[in-house]
């Protein structure tokens, strides 16, 4: 298949694998073995033993693939993708994780790709129905990124602090609760990463520098996620019992850094 033209999309939608989540060939091949007996095979589709391919791009520790492997191969694509859209056009995708680490590989892809994340919105997902993950604290709450090259973003999305990005938190969870989504704890902490690496991305965008190496990178996107308080941080602001202090920021994205503001109410990038 031939990729697109450069700037010829108006919008990609995609579910790129959730790191080590899902070993989606492994998985695979418990159907495919099957399949192989009862398909009648006229382009070589079933010639493989196997659906395992040294290219598939899934966080393995068995085949020594971790967290490098997984940001270099996301990198590859989301730039592939990137220049295909149109100017400020989507690319949009579906994430989710129990570890903060696992989406850093997604905030180095985004910035390699040289776009912005203005949005996280949250989704139930398919897992609510996983009985594998029962009793586990996993979540059930994809977070839909969304990523654009040139646009603007909403001021009240911006935050600096555990105690802003506690009030996102706070406004995506009144908006599953009210669809009648049941929340637990993972569920909050994972709408919290969603969060957490928006703003990191938006944070780094400015002097991102796609020529060091991946380690490097890594490390770039986990200090900018740290410097915004981290899990640790949001979690104090989402006790769900009263306090005597307000749970939101008042200066909300006051330091705007160095973007032309769009309007009074959105920032420009």
């Amino acid at each position: 298949m031939e990729a697109p033209p450069p700037g010829s999309l108006d919008g990609v939608f995609t579910d790129p694998p959730y790191f080590a989540n899902v070993q989606y060939a492994e998985l695979m091949d418990f159907c495919y073995v099957w399949l192989r007996r009862l398909a009648v095979d006229t382009g070589g589709a079933f010639d493989r033993p196997s659906t395992r391919n040294e290219n598939e791009l899934t966080g393995n520790a068995t085949m020594e693939r971790g967290l490098d492997h997984f940001a270099e191969g996301l990198s590859a694509v989301f730039a592939n993708m990137a220049r295909a859209l149109k100017p400020g056009a989507p690319l949009a995708f579906t994430y989710h994780h129990n570890t903060i680490e696992a989406y850093y590989p997604i905030a180095a892809a985004v910035l390699d790709a040289g776009l912005a994340c203005t949005a996280a919105l949250p989704c139930p997902a398919e897992m609510s129905a996983s009985i594998h993950i029962n009793g586990t604290g996993s979540s059930i709450v994809d977070s839909v990124s969304v990523c654009r090259s040139t646009g603007t973003v909403s001021r009240a999305m911006l935050a600096s602090s555990g105690e802003g990005i506690a009030r996102l938190v706070r406004k995506d969870m009144e908006a599953l609760r009210a669809g009648g989504v049941k929340l637990t704890k993972g569920d909050m902490r994972c709408i919290a990463y969603g969060h957490l690496v928006r703003l990191a991305i938006w944070d780094l965008r400015p002097s991102w520098d796609r020529a060091i190496d991946t380690a490097a990178k890594l490390g770039a996107v986990a200090r900018a996620t740290e410097a915004l308080g981290g899990w640790a941080r949001v979690a104090q602001f989402l006790d769900e019992t009263p306090s005597l202090g307000p749970l939101f920021e008042h200066r909300i994205a006051e330091d705007v850094r160095g973007y032309d503001s769009g309007g009074p109410d959105e920032v420009s990038f």
